[in-house]
């Protein structure tokens, strides 16, 4: 979503806008940053269970790193709604942020603008 795509915005408007969305920043105490995987662990002897090729179900929070780094983190079954919550807060938060730097950088550009517009009247 391009918050900024119209050429009529007004500075004010900007100004608004981007105070409306930081102040529908929640809290990012809660957020997780990753993926949520669930993956199959088979033992390598004395499980029947696996030797049936059934395995044991795992949730996983898998998060990415620099360099095709990851870190995994085993999840307990009652963790999975937590988790899958502070995985959307983080992406809710982001797109947030994103929206206020694109406003900032229009107001960036309407400055650059008028800083142009006083030089030539001068």
């Amino acid at each position: 979503m391009d918050i900024v795509s119209s050429l009529l915005m007004t500075r004010e408007q900007a100004i608004r806008k981007r105070e409306k969305l930081a102040g529908h920043l929640a809290s990012p105490l809660g957020v997780l940053r990753g993926s949520l995987l669930q993956r199959t662990t088979h033992h390598s002897s004395g499980c029947q269970k696996c030797a049936r090729g059934e395995g044991h179900p795992l949730w996983v929070l898998t998060v990415g790193y620099p360099g095709g780094k990851t870190r995994q983190v085993s999840l307990r079954l009652d963790q999975v709604p937590l988790v899958q919550k502070a995985i959307a807060e983080y992406r809710d938060f982001k797109q947030t942020l994103e929206a206020i730097s694109e406003l900032n950088q229009f107001l960036l550009r309407l400055d650059r603008e008028d800083s142009k517009e006083q030089e030539r009247e001068s």
